[in-house]
């Protein structure tokens, strides 16, 4: 399918989602899940998607809306993207003059803007109409996704698109909301921030942890401790529990998945080089003990102190 890109994609450019060849493709994609699965009730929901580079919810204008501004600088006849743009401009502006005097600019036809503008200046009109665009290319990817899960997966959650905690702009958090039964993040932090992740108290959904991880090349032979650094492997352990305190402390998250059971490899996996001390357990196949002590403390009193209990089940 065709794509959008900004300066600033990390892992690879946007879809343009309004290509018929994303939907078909989205379509290719869950099917074949739905064969994987095969209705397993042991499956709860799938995720569709990781760490997209929507955007930033702050910074620059070029870092928040990168992949909008690329799409209006496309020929529409070349970008489905574009041309939808380009419509919802002129259902919106009476004609190109009304374009030209919120934005600033001297285009001089609509025929003109469908071809490719590009800007110097970002007034107040323009960044308005700037993320109109990206919730329109947020709800339609989320929209595609959503209805095509539910076609193939119809007793199964749809859990979103794994947002980075980079990559999740006020537009996209907007529209998945709309669409997904469980929203998702990917959080390489010391823990879960109260005022960062406040405004997920005003949403009625639950939220799960896609990725995080805290590692240390004490005691393990790796050259990377990963994105989150440790002193050694009981301080791991220790910033484990707590960054799971903060996750159990927010009432709208339900869990989170830590990245990964087993390290990288000594030598960095095979795409990207990645040698981290990430695991559960060695690459062989040897648990961090500490690691184990504090999943089994923690997992052992979650329950009761989510829902208040005094004792642990089955303790007197």
């Amino acid at each position: 399918f065709k794509v959008l890109e900004s300066r600033y994609d990390i892992w690879a450019p946007m879809p343009d989602v309004f290509d018929p060849e994303f939907v078909r493709r989205a379509d290719v994609t869950i099917a074949r899940i739905a064969e994987e699965i095969q209705g397993s009730p042991w499956c709860v929901g799938i995720f569709v998607d990781n760490e997209k580079s929507w955007g930033r919810r702050e910074g620059t204008v070029e870092q928040r809306y990168g992949i909008i501004l690329d799409g209006l600088a496309r020929d529409a006849a070349e970008s489905p993207a574009k041309a939808a743009f380009t419509r919802y401009l002129q259902e919106k502006y009476a004609d190109i003059a009304a374009v030209n005097a919120g934005w600033g600019t001297e285009i001089d036809s609509w025929e003109s803007l469908a071809a490719g503008v590009e800007f110097n200046a970002h007034p107040e009109a323009l960044l308005a109409d700037l993320s109109t665009m990206l919730e329109m290319l947020s709800n339609e990817y989320f929209k595609v996704v959503h209805d095509t899960v539910e076609k193939y997966l119809p007793n199964h959650l749809y859990m979103g698109a794994r947002m980075a905690s980079w990559g999740m702009p006020d537009e996209t958090i907007k529209a998945s909301v709309k669409y997904s039964d469980v929203l998702s993040f990917n959080i390489y932090k010391e823990g879960l921030h109260p005022d960062t992740w406040s405004f997920l108290k005003d949403i009625d959904l639950p939220a799960v942890i896609g990725e995080w991880h805290i590692g240390s090349i004490s005691d393990t032979g790796l050259w990377h401790p990963g994105l989150v650094h440790a002193a050694d492997q009981a301080d791991r352990a220790a910033m484990w529990t707590d960054y799971m305190d903060s996750v159990l402390a927010h009432p709208n998250f339900v869990g989170a998945h830590w990245f990964q059971y087993v390290d990288s490899p000594q030598s960095g996996r095979a795409f990207d080089g990645e040698n981290y001390n990430v695991g559960f357990v060695t690459n062989t196949d040897i648990p961090y003990p500490a690691m184990v002590k504090a999943a089994q403390e923690f997992n052992r009193a979650l329950y009761p102190r989510r829902y208040g209990e005094e004792t642990v089940p089955g303790e007197q």
